[in-house]
């Protein structure tokens, strides 16, 4: 492979682990793709050696323009004000994608603008491909030692994200159920997002791994239960059957599981979406687009894990 295809994506944990779509499409069409990102990100793909990982911190990115000149593709797969700077101090030619800001803020007000859109459609659109998902690849030994540490075959949860309005309130309810009908639980996800599970029997491994040997954990599990956050997008990655709890976002922001990924468990309130990202409290202080009963997040998970594909 003599040309190179630079991807940039610097945050956050579910959009970089997307713009894994990308690398075998390019890879067919003869270029070594190479992902520019900030650290913790970068990990998630050190052992994957279909791309090369350029991780730089915010406070460097403009002192290293060296690292990033003479690529024969750049993919501005952010698409914000840095990545602007970048495109006119770097002076190559550019691809991007269509974001649909414009749409999607609409759709946060008027419903007839919450139409069908895909994150990693509009990436693959953009070198004028389709039909590849977003894939993590995690080495043998890595996943045998986790295997021979914490096991296989049980349900992960994240119950982590970066705000409350996406943040589904009754995993230690779901945990206990979970229980009950025999599956084994394994806690996933960063220091502190795993509180208040003492009374149950979930194996906590939140803020004690690395980013990588999660994923690893994620795709060990038989269903991965999470919120509309990163993880998330880890699970579909490893391809671990997943389910999608969304609060105070929407499908048709972009980040929605497809249905061979697993399943979206929404309410479909007037008022979602009420935010593109989850900030902020709920303007009705009932956060009503998260009052799912744990039995049926608990139904959507016996169907994924009786399936054998």
């Amino acid at each position: 492979m003599d040309k190179r295809a630079l991807l940039i994506r610097f945050s956050s944990l579910g959009d970089v682990v997307l713009t894994s779509c990308l690398f075998e499409p390019l890879i067919k069409r003869g270029y070594k793709p190479y992902i520019l990102t900030h650290p913790p990100y970068g990990e998630l793909f050190l052992e994957d050696p279909r791309v090369e990982v350029i991780q730089i911190r915010k406070d460097e990115l403009f002192n290293r323009l060296d690292l990033l000149r003479g690529f024969d593709l750049y993919l501005d797969l952010h698409k914000n004000l840095k990545t602007l700077v970048l495109r006119l101090l770097l002076r190559e030619s550019w691809k991007s994608y269509k974001k649909e800001s414009l749409r999607r803020r609409l759709a946060l007000r008027f419903p007839i603008f919450r139409k069908p859109y895909s994150v990693v459609s509009a990436y693959l659109k953009a070198i004028g491909e389709e039909g590849y998902r977003p894939s993590l690849l995690i080495s043998k030994e890595r996943l045998e030692m986790l295997k021979k540490t914490y096991g296989e075959g049980f349900v992960a949860l994240g119950p982590g994200a970066r705000y409350k309005k996406k943040k589904y309130p009754f995993f230690r309810e779901l945990a206990l159920e979970l229980e009950r009908e025999g599956f084994r639980v394994v806690l996933v996800g960063s220091p502190g997002e795993c509180e208040g599970f003492e009374k149950t029997n979930a194996q906590n491994l939140c803020g004690k791994l690395s980013l990588l040997d999660t994923a690893g954990i994620i795709k060990l599990a038989k269903v991965f239960v999470g919120n509309d956050s990163g993880l998330l997008h880890v699970a579909r990655a490893v391809g671990t059957k997943a389910v999608q709890i969304y609060g105070a976002t929407h499908p048709t922001l972009g980040f929605s599981l497809l249905p061979e990924e697993g399943r979206v468990i929404i309410k479909n309130l007037p008022c979602q979406p009420c935010t593109l990202h989850g900030k902020g409290e709920c303007k009705y202080h009932t956060y009503e687009c998260l009052q799912i009963p744990p039995e049926e997040v608990l139904k959507e998970v016996r169907a994924l894990a009786s399936r054998g594909d």
